[in-house]
């Protein structure tokens, strides 16, 4: 009789929450919890991410042979799980906890690619406290300081050594938790770690601490010497916030439009900040070396995500390699968390991983048939396209009813909530609960859509209860502000399509995929493109990724304003062949993972305009055909077709929306956006009316073509 496979379950429940699934030592399956919630950096409850993953592989709680969690968040807090788990009394399945740097080590110990000895660099935000933490063997400045108050000391950066399979404490250091901007602007965090500083900043430039990626891409708009004093100081090893320097900022942003308005401000800000913590990453990964000397490191936590620092530590730093984990933030909590349990707890040998991040459960053929149909059906899932698309038109609002700071709530059950900000004169349209409603409103997609255009209907369903709302004053300013019915041009007619009685699109199954989809990128076709299971981690590699040609003119602002719906300023990465990355860039760095700079090289920096910085670096993604081959092969078809084996390669979603995950959520997008095309596995689909022979410039509009 066969032997049954071992199962052990890792999970992260603290925010970016995640779980993941070991089969006999190998990642089966893993998966952040957004994806599934479609609530960006969804945490704590881990019981959807585990039931996604028990599910992909068929298998209950009851078939698992240990769980290791991980829940440890930035401050104290008393409950991570705010509801209820699967791990109910009749449950037998062993639970073990674990400390929040370790399970980052362990997330690089499983999916490293090195088989000789190595060392580990964890920096982040914040760890686990003192009290919480398992691995304080190694040396810990002010260790009898922090053991006073154990409770509010938090890991800033830890180093490991990993020898003959064995895990060994270098160095932890700790820092108090408190407030950034004593004075002023405040954030709470772990008041001397280089991931707080740079949270910090997200704050400060664009009032979000999870804007953390567009503070690097906003930093290459700025120019040095605006700012001068040091932001850290740097000293016996260690690196603490300079809160005078600190103290002297005074113009948080509170708005886009503050932030558009004083653009060059922030953009020093920024570029100012980037180099500062460049210099304090540095500083650590050379002290911890001089500690302990390794040719070989492993890289995770939130700030191995800065892929301009980290190809400075690649070309200044002599190291032999340097791995940095894919989901080097919270989210892949979950894969140490699993590993430490394989590993440590039931003490079997490392299976060496096979480098992908494609990690997420695929779709079947009849999955994507039935999603495809159900839309023509004009199944009510479609009501979100519709309410998708009404919302993302609302821009604008007249200046004169002072709405600044209103935040409305649509929570709109067959689609999810939504939330309007109202600020100087804009709207900003938030995916999920990101502030603090001022005025909710709460109904079925059809309603909203028949109140919105027309006010007298509205009330009516008001009175009838098929609208609900809280705070009417506010309601009735936010009304008089905004001209909600204009906004409803067009809808009547996709509602139409959508109903059945003209399709939206036509479909066929592709006979040579990358073939066909080199031929339409080649026509300037913008294009979604849908493939197996989806990534685990920010970036998006080819599965769950928008493509386009480069060369097109004005491309990169069309799809920033018009499909993902988001600041001009963001760039977007290139997927090149991995073969081909010196005829494109100059240093030869693979990074399929698109987690580290390059430089384009200058005849190319025309061409490559829209998925280079103004300071012609680029986060590369270098594409193989050993786990990525569906990508690889569209990279090689294009490649024939155009001579150049370059695309424009960003995320499948749109401004505050988590990557799409399903094939119905990916139709949903399709169907409500200004997309092209989507390639749903093997299925082409078209939007009636882009046309079979576009040009290379139809995907942008006359007027944009003219500006470029």
């Amino acid at each position: 009789m066969k032997n049954r496979p071992i199962y052990v379950l890792g999970t992260g429940y603290s925010h970016d929450g995640s779980a993941c699934l070991l089969k006999d030592g190998k990642i089966a399956v893993a998966i952040e919890k957004e994806r599934i919630t479609r609530i960006k950096h969804d945490g704590n409850n881990d019981t959807a991410a585990i039931q996604y993953c028990l599910d992909a592989e068929g298998i209950t709680i009851h078939d698992v042979a240990l769980v290791v969690q991980n829940g440890a968040a930035a401050g104290p807090v008393t409950d991570y799980h705010e509801g209820p788990r699967l791990f109910t009394k009749d449950v037998a399945v062993p639970i073990y906890n674990i400390s929040h740097h370790l399970a980052h080590a362990y997330s690089t110990i499983g999916t490293c690619p090195f088989t000789t000895d190595f060392n580990i660099v964890v920096i982040d935000g914040s760890g686990a406290s003192f009290d919480q933490c398992m691995d304080l063997d190694g040396f810990v400045p002010d260790r009898e300081k922090i053991q006073q108050l154990p409770h509010l000391y938090y890991e800033k950066d830890s180093y490991y050594s990993y020898r003959n399979g064995k895990l060994q404490t270098v160095y932890k250091d700790f820092s108090e938790f408190g407030f950034f901007f004593r004075n002023r602007e405040k954030y709470a965090g772990n008041m001397h770690s280089i991931g707080g500083v740079y949270e910090m900043f997200s704050k400060y430039c664009f009032s979000n601490v999870e804007d953390t990626g567009k503070l690097m891409g906003l930093g290459p708009y700025g120019e040095k010497g605006r700012f001068t004093d040091p932001l850290f100081d740097l000293k016996d090893g260690r690196v603490f916030v300079n809160y005078d320097t600190l103290d002297t900022l005074n113009q948080p942003s509170r708005s886009f439009s503050n932030l558009k308005n004083n653009f060059q401000y922030y953009a020093d800000v920024a570029c100012w900040v980037q180099d500062q913590v460049e210099e304090a990453i540095l500083y650590t990964f050379r002290s911890r070396l001089e500690q302990d000397p390794a040719g070989r490191l492993t890289y995770a936590g939130g700030v191995a995500l800065n892929a301009v620092a980290n190809a400075r530590l690649l070309r200044e730093l002599d190291l032999k390699e340097l791995y940095m984990q894919p989901a080097a933030a919270d989210n892949g909590i979950a894969i140490g968390c699993a590993y430490y349990g394989w590993l440590e707890i039931l003490g079997k040998e490392n299976v060496r991983h096979n480098g992908t991040a494609f990690l997420g459960r695929p779709y079947s053929r009849e999955e994507v048939e039935s999603a495809v149909a159900d839309i023509r059906a004009h199944d009510p899932l479609e009501t979100k396209t519709l309410v998708d698309a009404y919302l993302r038109n609302i821009r604008y609002y007249n200046k004169a009813a002072d709405l600044s700071g209103v935040v409305l709530q649509l929570s709109i059950t067959d689609s999810g909530i939504y939330q309007l900000a109202f600020h100087d004169g804009e709207v900003e349209l938030h995916y999920g609960v990101k502030k603090v409603p001022s005025v909710t409103i709460t109904t079925e997609g059809r309603y909203f859509l028949q109140g919105m255009r027309n006010m007298d209907h509205f009330a009516a369903l008001a009175q009838e209860g098929k609208i609900t709302l809280s705070n009417g004053s506010d309601l009735f300013r936010i009304m008089q502000a905004v001209d909600f019915s204009a906004r409803t041009e067009g809808l009547a007619e996709m509602e139409q399509q959508l109903s059945g009685g003209s399709q939206p699109f036509v479909v066929r199954r592709a006979e040579n995929l990358a073939s066909e989809v080199a031929s339409l990128l080649a026509e300037g076709k913008i294009i979604g493109l849908y493939h197996g299971g989806a990534e685990f981690g920010p970036r998006a590699l080819g599965h769950r990724s928008i493509i386009a040609d480069p060369r097109i003119p004005g491309v990169r602002d069309h799809i920033n304003s018009r499909i993902k719906l988001r600041e001009d300023f963001r760039p977007f990465a290139p997927a090149v062949l991995e073969e081909d990355l010196l005829v494109y860039f100059r240093y030869q760095q693979d990074t399929p993972y698109m987690i580290l700079v390059n430089e384009v090289r200058d005849e190319w920096a025309a061409q490559l305009s829209s998925v280079i910085h103004r300071n012609k670096s680029a986060r590369v993604q270098t594409v193989n055909k050993i786990w990525n081959k569906s990508f690889y092969d569209i990279l090689t078809a294009f490649k024939e077709q155009t001579g150049i084996s370059v695309l424009l390669n960003t995320s499948f979603n749109r401004k505050g929306m988590p990557i799409v995950e399903t094939p119905v959520e990916a139709l949903n997008f399709f169907l409500g956006s200004e997309l092209d095309c989507l390639v749903l596995e093997d299925l082409i689909i078209l939007k009636k009316g882009t046309g079979e022979q576009a040009t290379l410039t139809t995907a942008v509009p006359q007027a944009e073509q003219a500006a470029v």
